[in-house]
C-alpha cells in the first residue's frame, strides 16, 4: 500500500510539474547575447521581484554590477500562506535562506532601506548609511497595515480567534483554529476583504471556501453560519469570475454583505465593527466620517489589513499623486514599460508598483522580464522595446482538490494559458498546479529567470 500511495504521489507531482512546463511554454522567452553596458544597478527588495530581476539581469549583462538591498534572511514563497492555512503545506515547506537564491554574482547588503533620493541617485540604510545608484529597481513589496484596524496587533494575531492568513505566523494560527471549528456549536464563522489594493485578491476568498469545505469533510458545517464581508459590489472582476464566486457562495450557504468595511475587531467580546459604505465613498475613509455602523458577533474571523506602499516610498517623490490609485503610495511607472513616468533610471513593478492589476506573483513572473530587457536598453542607450499586457492569475481554491483560475490582463482582458478549456469553471488539474507544480515552478524556474 505504501509503495502504490508513493507511486501515486510521484505521478501527480510529474503530472503537475508537465502542466507547468505547458504553462511556461505558452509565454514568449527573450533571449539574446549579453549586453556590454555598465552601471552600477541598486534592487530595493530581495523577494520574488527581487531576485528574479537579479537573475535576469545577470544573465542579460556581461559584466553585471548588482546590489540587492534586502534585511531579511529567509525568504517566503508567500503563495503557500494559504495552503499552510488549509492544512496543506507545512510552515516549513515555504522558506528558504535568501543566501540559496539570490545569484552569486550579486552583492547583498542585509539591511533596510529609510530613505529614497531619486533626484541625487541615491538612497539611504538603517545601518549602511547613504548607498548611490546609476539605476534603480524598486520593488520593496508592500506593507500590511494592521494598524488602521482598531484593535488588532499584528503581533497577537488569533488571539480572539480573528485571523489573517497574510503572514507566515498567522497562516500557522488560522489552521490550528480550523482544526477546532467543528467544534464550534452554532458558530458564525466571519470573512472580510479591505479597501485597497491588496497581495494576492483572491486569498480571502479561498480560506473562505477551503473552511467551509473543511467542515463539509468533518461533517460539521450545517449548524455555523458563514458570511463574507465585502468592501465592494462585488466579489472578482473580471465577471466571469465574480459570477463563479457568487455562484458557489450561493451554493455553499456562504452569505454576501457588499459594501462593508471592516474599522475595528474587539478581540476580547469577539465583535467585528464594519461602516455601511454609502454608493461613492473616499478610500481611505477620512478619520470624520460618519457613516453608518455595525456590529458583528464572532466565533471566528478572517480579516484583510489595509496594504500600502513601504512608509519610505510613501514619503518620497516617486509615487503616485492623483486618481483611483493615489491612495497607498504605490509607485508611479508606465503600465507597459515599467520605467519610472518622472525617474528614467527607475523602474518599479511587483506589490509596491502602480500598475493596474492584481499583485501576484504570476503578474511578477511576466513583468520581470519585461523589466529587465527595459532597463538593458535604457543602459544601452536605446528605447525600451518590451510591453507589459497587464497579465496576472490567481488560483483560487474553491475546495480541496479544486481550484478556479483566474487568468486576466489589463481592461480587465481574459488571458487564459488554456483558451480551449470553460475560464469560469474550477477544474482538478488546476488543484495539482497549485499543490504541486507552482512551488517548484517558483523556486526552480521563475527565481533563477528562467521562466
Amino acid at each position: 500500500m505504501e509503495k502504490k500511495t508513493t507511486s501515486r504521489r510521484k505521478f501527480l507531482k510529474i503530472s503537475a510539474l508537465t502542466l507547468g512546463g505547458l504553462i511556461v511554454a505558452e509565454r514568449s522567452f527573450d533571449y539574446f547575447s549579453k549586453s556590454k553596458s555598465k552601471g552600477k544597478i541598486v534592487i530595493v527588495g530581495g523577494g520574488a521581484a527581487g531576485i528574479t530581476m537579479a537573475a535576469y539581469l545577470t544573465d542579460k549583462l556581461q559584466d553585471p554590477n548588482i546590489t540587492i538591498i534586502e534585511p531579511n534572511e529567509i525568504h517566503h514563497y508567500q503563495p503557500g500562506y494559504t495552503m499552510i492555512a488549509g492544512g496543506v503545506f507545512t510552515a516549513e515547506e515555504v522558506l528558504k535562506p535568501n543566501k540559496d537564491l539570490i545569484p552569486r554574482s550579486v552583492t547583498w547588503i542585509k539591511d533596510k532601506v529609510v530613505e529614497l533620493n531619486p533626484d541625487n541617485n541615491s538612497l539611504k540604510t538603517e545601518h549602511s548609511g547613504t548607498i548611490d545608484y546609476d539605476y534603480m529597481v524598486l520593488v520593496p513589496g508592500c506593507q500590511l497595515d494592521f494598524n488602521l484596524i482598531e484593535g488588532i496587533d499584528a503581533g497577537r494575531l488569533g488571539e480572539g480567534n480573528a485571523h489573517c492568513i497574510y503572514t507566515h505566523e498567522g497562516s500557522q494560527r488560522c489552521y490550528e483554529a480550523l482544526k477546532k471549528m467543528p467544534d464550534l456549536k452554532n458558530g458564525n464563522i466571519i470573512f472580510t476583504d479591505t479597501y485597497t489594493k491588496i497581495k494576492c485578491g483572491g486569498a480571502p476568498k479561498k480560506i473562505c471556501l477551503m473552511s467551509d469545505d473543511y467542515l463539509r469533510d468533518h461533517n460539521a458545517r450545517d449548524d455555523k453560519s458563514f458570511h463574507y464581508y465585502a468592501n465592494g459590489t462585488n466579489l472578482m472582476t473580471p465577471k466571469i469570475y465574480g459570477d463563479r464566486l457568487s455562484e458557489l457562495y450561493d451554493e455553499r450557504g456562504v452569505k454576501t454583505h457588499y459594501k462593508h468595511r471592516l474599522v475595528s475587531v474587539d478581540t476580547y467580546s469577539k465583535v467585528a465593527t464594519f461602516e455601511l459604505l454609502p454608493e461613492e465613498s473616499p478610500a481611505p475613509t477620512p478619520a470624520d466620517a460618519n457613516f453608518e455602523r455595525i456590529n458583528v458577533d464572532f466565533d471566528f474571523l478572517h480579516f484583510v489589513p489595509p496594504m500600502s506602499a513601504p512608509d519610505f516610498v510613501k514619503q518620497s517623490s516617486l509615487t503616485i499623486t492623483e486618481g483611483k490609485l493615489s491612495h497607498g503610495g504605490w509607485i508611479d511607472v508606465d503600465s507597459h514599460t515599467l520605467i519610472h513616468k518622472k525617474y528614467a533610471n527607475i523602474i518599479s513593478f511587483g506589490d509596491a508598483s502602480g500598475l493596474p492589476t492584481s499583485k501576484t506573483g504570476a503578474a511578477i513572473r511576466m513583468q520581470a522580464p519585461v523589466a529587465a530587457s527595459n532597463l538593458v536598453s535604457i543602459m544601452e542607450g536605446k528605447e525600451p522595446k518590451k510591453s507589459y499586457n497587464g497579465y496576472s492569475a490567481c488560483p483560487i481554491v474553491t475546495e480541496y482538490g479544486k481550484v478556479l483560475m483566474a487568468e486576466f490582463g489589463y481592461d480587465k482582458e481574459l488571458m487564459p494559458t488554456l483558451p480551449f478549456l470553460d475560464s469560469g469553471v474550477e477544474r482538478g488539474m488546476w488543484w495539482l498546479l497549485k499543490k504541486h507544480g507552482l512551488k517548484p515552478m517558483y523556486y526552480h524556474g521563475m527565481l533563477k529567470g528562467l521562466m
